[in-house]
């Protein structure tokens, strides 16, 4: 035995020997990002266990969105993970799980995935569980955009877009006409918006407390540039005349909530800014226009405090009011709209991440655009109590409201969005 070889037999005792081999596993071993669970590798660019690895890739797949009930502050461990969906995909976006990387899956590759019904999942969960999972928990992901690419130059491009959405926010009316009072049908309004109002000049800028004219002067407006935007989206045109309508009911209502409160954002003032430089105070004293549910203190809460910190450009304000109409999911409507409405949401989700851009890396663009989807649920809350102060205030008849806004306000009392 050379001498190298007795250093060599004498340094490393079969007893340290299993001591080396048991500290490098001790080394190897991984942790969840998100719930501190044993992870076999990393998922969505960070280490992470089977449950919130599923839990993440549903969410963002389905779009799904969740509202906590205790303010955002749910502990996420092992233990309690399942405790809170909302907290939870908090969590997940705020370690660093990329959610354009489960996007750059394709719909081939989750439906060829090995389903196994009576499977569930270590969270308790229903899984589908891919081959490539079974064997190794830690492929690297490949992070193909080229579908994104194509659905945004099948539009026009970027540029053009944005500049159709500018002309439309820009758009005023010549003539000094006034519209009628003859009661229209919700068809014939939205497709004929200059018989609900003139195209005035946008001006939310928050100077004063509104009146229940100005309450209604700027929703009649809004839904002008509600119609004028989607008429111009041929992902609408795509559906059929019923679900067309569907759409435009189910849908104005969190277009109006986002549009209102970026504004609010952007004019600093106390209360849900309009178009025509007057806001809805969230002062009981100075409110025009009654609100029973708290709708506008709690627009600034869960809203508006948020999009404050996002700080969004204008850019990003008008694409994020195309895709708030496409973000949740429509009741009522046939497989093939719903179809078009879901490729259509990709779309503009596509389109939101290239807007927000602005020399932000990919994971920054995409932990933006998660935090604005995110928001959803919050609109929907908002709609739901902004549709009870509407409901109360027609059964009191304490505003008149336009005829053409009967089967609207209907849509919204039965709850079909």
């Amino acid at each position: 035995m050379s001498s190298e070889d007795a250093v060599l037999s004498t340094s490393v005792s079969p007893s340290d020997h299993g001591t080396v081999i048991n500290h490098k596993k001790r080394k190897a071993q991984l942790y969840c990002a998100v719930c501190g669970d044993v992870a076999l590798g990393k998922h969505y660019g960070v280490n992470a266990c089977n449950g919130c690895k599923g839990f993440f890739r549903r969410s963002i797949w389905k779009n799904r969105t969740y509202a906590c009930r205790f303010g955002g502050s749910c502990p996420i461990e092992k233990e309690q993970r399942n405790t809170c969906r909302s907290c939870r995909l908090t969590v997940c976006l705020r370690v660093g799980m990329n959610p354009r990387a489960v996007q750059s899956e394709t719909g081939d590759e989750l439906n060829n995935s090995v389903s196994i019904p009576a499977f569930l999942s270590d969270d308790g969960e229903e899984e589908v569980v891919n081959t490539i999972d079974v064997d190794c928990q830690t492929e690297d992901l490949l992070f193909d955009n080229s579908s994104r690419s194509s659905d945004i130059k099948s539009y026009r491009n970027l540029e053009d877009f944005i500049q159709n959405l500018r002309d439309i926010f820009a758009r005023t009316d010549d003539t000094r006409e006034f519209p009628s009072n003859v009661s229209y049908p919700f068809k014939v309004a939205f497709y004929n918006p200059h018989l609900v109002s003139q195209r005035t000049k946008i001006n939310p800028t928050g100077e004063r407390p509104a009146t229940i004219k100005d309450v209604l002067n700027d929703f009649n407006r809004c839904f002008v540039l509600f119609s004028d935007i989607l008429n111009s989206l041929p992902d609408f045109h795509q559906l059929n005349e019923e679900d067309r309508m569907t759409v435009a009911k189910s849908r104005f209502a969190a277009f109006y909530w986002w549009l209102c409160t970026n504004w609010t954002v952007k004019a600093g003032c106390n209360g849900v800014c309009y178009s025509n430089g007057t806001y809805h105070s969230a002062n009981k004293s100075e409110q025009g226009f009654p609100d029973n549910t708290g709708v506008t203190q709690k627009s600034l809460e869960t809203l508006a405090a948020p999009l404050k910190m996002l700080n969004l450009s204008q850019e990003e304000i008008m694409v994020g009011a195309v895709f708030v109409i496409f973000a949740d999911y429509v009741p009522f409507i046939n497989s093939s709209s719903l179809r078009i409405l879901n490729q259509a949401r990709d779309k503009y989700i596509a389109l939101l991440s290239e807007t927000g851009t602005n020399g932000r890396t990919e994971a920054e663009v995409a932990l933006r655009i998660a935090s604005i989807s995110l928001l959803v649920s919050s609109i929907t809350d908002l709609t739901f109590l902004s549709t009870d102060n509407i409901e109360v205030s027609d059964i009191l008849h304490i505003v008149e409201f336009a005829g053409w806004t009967t089967e609207l306000r209907r849509h919204r009392f039965d709850r079909k969005f």
